[in-house]
């Protein structure tokens, strides 16, 4: 059915907005000086204190996933990140994203280092050691055998459909990829991959949860730290990125990811993740493992004054209104009107999308 320019016009904006879909353009966003993105980065900067790990909590459409990749691509201009989108895997890899919401922490981490095998061979130059890609498939294959599968875990193919982006260099050394992947930006690793099928079952309904004390799970562990110390062998220190756990709503699972388990905070590098806003309530934000959380809040729409009036309302609206006008450039500046965007901004509470 064709459409008229003005419809194509509305669908293009709807897009642009998608809550989905972090802003990979950064003449797309604007810079909130109350977001926790610059102390993040400042703290990642620094050559002390071992590794540094963060969560990034906030409301849907809050900009979490933009503030996200904001980061990691300040990150990308001084050594090698990878980036993993776990809700774009689910939706288009496994083709389940309500598997997502019973992800348990060890497939998080067996994700994580399918995405860092791949990044490296393909961002980075890495030729990975053949015995440790053997053990990674030993690894993957134990959790195979209690559900009477046959074991058919294979890294190097699994790999291949990983929904993973990747930026910034390892470090020069003899015999390494000497400036292999130079250049601040994230690229998406193969994307030709939606074509690969995933072929490994996770967040199973029913399927038996695995204390970080496993046998399986700590050689996992194992495993994955061994990936991360081959890359950051050539001098250059990790950052990995993990979006998507935000999404997860089951209470249950929230706790088991990040109260009762400290898997993902035991990886041997630099972690920044985007987690649910249902940590921030009641006491379970303090008890996050290994972690550092930060609050982005949504952006403040009201005045305090005249609570009641969006105009001229908080700072927070014009705000929004300058990050519509910077998503908007190549289409009409009358789809809506500023006295329209300022009232939408004062009503979403200032949600950014």
């Amino acid at each position: 059915m064709s459409r008229t320019p003005e419809q194509l016009h509305w669908e293009r904006l709807f897009e642009r907005f998608d809550p989905d879909r972090p802003a990979f353009d950064p003449a797309w966003r604007v810079e909130r000086r109350y977001s926790p993105a610059k102390a993040i980065v400042r703290e990642l900067a620094r050559p002390m204190g071992g590794h540094k790990r963060f969560m990034l909590l906030g409301g849907l459409g809050s900009g979490k996933s933009t503030e996200l990749y904001g980061i990691a691509e300040a990150r990308a201009a001084d050594g090698p990140v990878v980036f993993v989108d776990l809700l774009r895997h689910f939706e288009d890899r496994v083709g389940d994203r309500a598997a997502l919401d019973r992800v348990q922490p060890w497939e998080v981490l067996l994700v994580v280092g399918l995405a860092v095998l791949r990044a490296g061979q393909e961002r980075f130059g890495h030729q990975w050691n053949k015995e440790l890609l053997a053990r990674f498939d030993v690894a993957g294959r134990a959790f195979e055998g209690d559900e009477g599968e046959t074991p058919s875990f294979d890294a190097a193919k699994l790999a291949s459909a990983v929904a993973v982006l990747a930026g910034g260099a390892v470090g020069a050394v003899v015999g390494g990829p000497v400036g292999a992947g130079v250049g601040a930006g994230l690229a998406a690793m193969g994307e030709g991959a939606k074509s690969v099928q995933w072929r490994y079952r996770i967040g199973v309904r029913g399927r038996a949860q695995r204390s970080d004390q496993d046998a399986r799970v700590q050689q996992l562990l194992e495993v994955v730290n061994s990936l991360i110390a081959e890359l950051q062998a050539y001098g250059s220190k990790l950052s990995l990125f993990v979006d998507g756990l935000d999404r997860i709503k089951d209470s249950e699972r929230i706790d088991a990811l990040f109260v009762d388990s400290a898997l993902l905070g035991s990886l041997e590098c630099d972690v920044v993740l985007t987690g649910p806003m249902a940590l921030h309530w009641g006491s379970r934000r303090k008890h996050v493992r290994k972690f550092t959380t930060k609050i982005l809040t949504n952006a403040p729409v009201i005045d305090r004054r005249d609570p009641w009036s969006h105009s001229p309302g908080g700072p927070g609206i014009g705000l929004c209104v300058e990050l519509y006008r910077r998503r908007t450039t190549d289409l009409p500046p009358e789809l809506i009107d500023e006295a329209h965007l300022r009232e939408l901004a004062y009503y979403s509470g200032g949600r950014m999308r």
